[in-house]
C-alpha cells in the first residue's frame, strides 16, 4: 500500500505543466478556439433564424393585396410562410375569378412544400377550381386522390361531394350513385350526410323506370288515389327511396 503511493507520487513529481504545455499548449488552444467559434456560431444562426422566422409572421400578418403577398412569398421561399403567403394568395385569385393563377398557385404549393399542413386543403382548392373551370377530368383526378386517402382524412368525404358533382355533369350518374352511397354508409353524423342523401334521392328518382307488359286483351285501367285519400293530396311518382347503411 505503501509502496503503491509512493509510486503516484513519484510519477506527480515526474509531471512538469510546463513542459507539458510547450508541448500541446498550442493544439489545445486551436481546439478550445474552434469549439468556442462553433458554439458562436450556431447560437448566432439560432438567434438569425428565429428572427427571420418572425419578421416573415410580421410580414405576412401587414400583407393586405396580391403585391405583397407575392414579396412575401419572394423573400421567405423556403419558409411555411411562404406555403401560408402562397395560399392566401390563390384564395385571392379564386375569389376574384383569376381561375388560372388560382391553379398555378395551389400547384405550386403542392410541389414545394408537399409536407406543409394544409396540403391536402390545397388540393380540394385545387380540385375546386378545376371543376369551376370545367376541366372535370382533371378536377375527378384530384378529387380522387383525396378520396382515396383513408377514412382518417378529414377532407375525404368532402373530395367524395365533388367526385359525385363531375360524375353527374359527366353523365356518369352510376358512379355518382356509388360515390354518394360510400358517404351515407358513413352515418348521419358525417357532416355531408344530407347533401350525400338529396343528390342519392335525385339520382335514383331520375333512374328510368321499366315499363310492365300489359297484354292487347288486358284492359287498362287509370291510376287513382286511395278512397280515404284527402282531396287535392298527390302522390310522387315513386316512393321515397331508403338510403344505403352500412351492412
Amino acid at each position: 500500500m505503501a509502496r503503491e503511493a509512493h509510486d503516484d507520487l513519484r510519477i506527480t513529481d515526474q509531471f512538469d505543466f510546463e513542459v507539458f504545455w510547450a508541448e500541446h499548449g498550442k493544439k489545445i488552444t486551436v481546439i478550445v478556439g474552434a469549439v468556442a467559434v462553433v458554439g458562436l456560431g450556431i447560437l448566432y444562426w439560432q438567434h438569425e433564424k428565429i428572427a427571420r422566422a418572425e419578421q416573415a409572421a410580421d410580414s405576412l400578418a401587414r400583407a393586405r393585396d396580391v403585391s405583397a403577398l407575392e414579396q412575401v412569398a419572394r423573400e421567405y421561399p423556403d419558409s411555411t410562410v411562404a406555403a401560408d403567403a402562397l395560399f392566401r394568395l390563390a384564395d385571392v385569385y379564386y375569389r376574384n375569378g383569376r381561375f388560372a393563377e388560382a391553379t398555378s398557385t395551389y400547384e405550386r404549393i403542392l410541389k414545394d412544400f408537399p409536407s406543409y399542413p394544409l396540403a391536402q386543403s390545397a388540393r380540394l382548392s385545387l380540385a375546386s377550381v378545376l371543376e369551376a373551370q370545367g376541366n372535370l377530368d382533371a378536377a375527378s383526378q384530384q378529387y380522387q386522390l383525396l378520396a382515396s386517402s383513408g377514412p382518417g382524412n378529414y377532407l375525404a368525404n368532402a373530395a367524395k361531394m365533388g367526385l359525385g358533382r363531375c360524375y353527374e355533369a359527366q353523365g356518369k350518374r352510376k358512379e355518382a350513385r356509388q360515390v354518394y352511397e360510400e358517404i351515407l354508409a358513413e352515418g348521419q353524423n358525417s357532416p355531408w350526410f344530407n347533401q350525400a342523401y338529396i343528390r342519392w334521392v335525385v339520382l335514383n328518382r331520375d333512374v328510368p323506370q321499366e315499363k310492365p307488359e300489359i297484354s292487347a286483351t288486358q284492359p287498362t285501367q287509370p291510376l287513382t288515389a286511395p278512397a280515404s285519400a284527402p282531396s287535392g293530396l298527390t302522390f310522387p311518382s315513386q316512393p321515397m327511396p331508403t338510403p344505403p347503411t352500412k351492412p
